[in-house]
């Protein structure tokens, strides 16, 4: 009967653990924080301030019909993307050192900065 009962036994550990193991990497998976920028002669807000190692997500939307907001450009990210009028674009961003990183139209006129800061201990 031992072997029976060691069976179950192993059976019943090995199908708790790995259960809880999803469950413990789903609530240590950061959240995303969203943060909506208005273009409309202007971004708004023009200064956005993250945490370093923050997931983050920009969702640009543009109201101005003005060729210069036609695009938004983070040079030191690599990143440049088309903005239609009235319609979001997001941008997820990747995991950011502590710096400052600004972000431009398409024409350098209109400009904003991303500020990442130190994570507090």
């Amino acid at each position: 009967m031992l072997p029976v009962v060691l069976s179950t036994c192993v059976s019943a550990f090995a199908g708790v653990l790995p259960a809880e193991a999803d469950a413990a990497k789903v609530e240590r998976a950061p959240a995303v924080r969203e943060i909506e920028v208005v273009v409309d002669g202007s971004y708004r807000p023009d200064r956005i301030t993250v945490t370093e190692g923050e997931r983050v997500r920009l969702k640009f939307v543009r109201r101005d019909r003005s060729p210069c907001t036609r695009e938004v450009v983070f040079a030191a990210l690599g990143i440049r993307r088309e903005l239609p009028t009235d319609q979001p674009v997001t941008i997820e961003l990747p995991v950011l050192s502590v710096g400052t990183y600004e972000f431009h139209c398409g024409m350098n006129m209109t400009r904003g900065v991303l500020e990442v800061v130190a994570r507090k201990p």
